[in-house]
């Protein structure tokens, strides 16, 4: 396979000449928000920057720097360490990239993300520019159930984010802090995020389910979905 070419990497002489001859750019968009006891703040980042190079390697996209932070819902941002952006912050940071990359010569901008929360999606979602073609992808929209022993339910440190990172990064998962719990609810047009309830651990769904290779399983999907679709 290919290896990913990062912006940041480039001296803008090197990138202006990338920009003549394949105007596209794909752009990461994390989070800083909890994931349970035994999942780390960065777990949408780590899977996204992951998923991110591997896509950007196999469609030949250049690869930016990811944009480490999200929005959180008020629940998880009673957590220690959750970050959150305003909806419109993250839009308006979001339009201005674009704009400030469009106007160099780039046509079309790929964003990834693995922040579920509507508010996020929102944000990304109505990113748009006069001359660059914005293409938003939020991987809890893919239908993931055959996964997933409990589906495509909504969850926040789970059966599919502990897999996942059980496959990309297990050391950072701390096993001995795995409990489950079903208490939760999504906010209004959430797919594939929930809240945890007041209180708790900030667990929501079952990560005792979670494999590595599991998470192989999903993970493998995951980028050859969005790459099939970004080469069409």
């Amino acid at each position: 396979m290919n290896e990913v070419v990062r912006l940041d990497r480039l001296s803008w002489p090197e990138a202006a000449e990338w920009f003549r001859d394949d105007p596209r750019l794909l752009l990461p968009v994390g989070s800083c928000i909890q994931h349970g006891p035994h999942l780390p703040l960065c777990t949408d980042t780590v899977i996204v920057e992951n998923l991110a190079r591997d896509v950007g390697a196999r469609a030949r996209l250049l690869l930016a720097p990811t944009l480490a932070y999200g929005v959180a819902c008020k629940r998880d941002q009673a957590y220690a360490g959750t970050a959150s952006l305003d909806r419109k912050t993250l839009h308006r940071v979001l339009n201005e990239l674009v704009d400030t990359w469009g106007k160099q010569g780039l046509e079309e901008i790929v964003l990834i993300t693995t922040n579920g929360f509507a508010r996020n999606i929102q944000a990304m979602a109505m990113v748009m520019a006069d001359t660059v073609r914005v293409r938003a992808f939020d991987t809890h929209a893919l239908d993931l159930s055959s996964f997933l022993v409990q589906g495509n339910t909504p969850e926040r440190g789970g059966e599919l984010e502990t897999s996942l990172l059980l496959y990309l990064e297990p050391e950072m998962v701390r096993q001995e802090w795995i409990m489950d719990s079903v208490s939760g609810t999504a906010a209004p047009g959430d797919v594939g995020a929930s809240s945890p309830m007041p209180g708790s651990p900030g667990v929501v769904g079952r990560p005792s389910l979670a494999s590595a290779e599991k998470g192989q399983r999903i993970y493998e999907h995951i980028v050859e979905t969005i790459t099939a679709r970004l080469t069409k």
